[in-house]
């Protein structure tokens, strides 16, 4: 008597069992490295837009220190030009008030010699002798350019006009009696007072040529 049912080869059916398994294995395999690879892909991408991000921030910050310095360099010109407008500024109204001041002394000095105030060095065989059209201010020998100087510094001081006073005057001589060393002495000498009588104007008269 035979027995029934399915015979089943078991040996075909292990190696089926087999490939499908290595199949599997093989599409998991190939699964994993596809995930790997593009999971390394979005890491480098990642790592990528990072550096760009560090470098846009880099960049950003080297933007702003150089605006810092470029706004510091245009402050510091701005503060020069600043403080060379005052100085400009300060020295023109010094010389307005300088020329204002001289305007007055230039005037109060016209209106003197419309008064007869003018300073006269008078040159002659006795000396020299200097005066106003009123007084006498001072008399001296012709010895040194020293003592003509000193003379005509006291003179001035007793005619009240000061170092900062504009000063008229007129040296006086006849060129036929005169000698030149002493029209010369007086000359020098007047030329060495102007140093300290910076606005002190003389003119020099030969009564001969007249």
């Amino acid at each position: 008597m035979k027995s029934k049912g399915i015979v089943i080869e078991l040996t075909a059916l292990l190696d089926v069992i087999l490939i499908m398994l290595f199949w599997i294995m093989m599409n998991v395999q190939d699964s994993s490295e596809n995930i790997r690879a593009e999971a390394d892909s979005r890491v480098a991408d990642a790592e990528e837009q990072i550096k760009e991000a560090e470098e846009s921030v880099s960049e950003a910050e080297k933007r702003a220190e150089n605006a810092v310095s470029e706004m510091e360099r245009m402050q510091t010109e701005l503060d020069s030009v600043r403080e060379e407008a005052e100085k400009e500024i300060a020295e023109a109204w010094k010389k307005a008030a300088s020329i204002n001041d001289n305007a007055a002394a230039n005037q109060l000095a016209l209106e003197n010699y419309e008064n007869g105030r003018l300073i006269t060095i008078n040159l002659n065989n006795s000396g020299i002798s200097i005066s106003d059209n009123n007084n006498i201010f001072g008399q001296t020998s012709v010895i040194s350019e020293n003592t003509i100087a000193e003379n005509l510094i006291y003179s001035l001081e007793s005619a009240d006009l000061g170092q900062n006073d504009v000063i008229l005057c007129a040296m006086i001589y006849d060129g036929s009696e005169a000698l030149y060393k002493d029209v010369k002495a007086v000359k020098n000498a007047v030329d060495e007072i102007k140093s300290s009588y910076t606005n002190l104007y003389c003119t020099y008269i030969n009564i001969k040529e007249r």
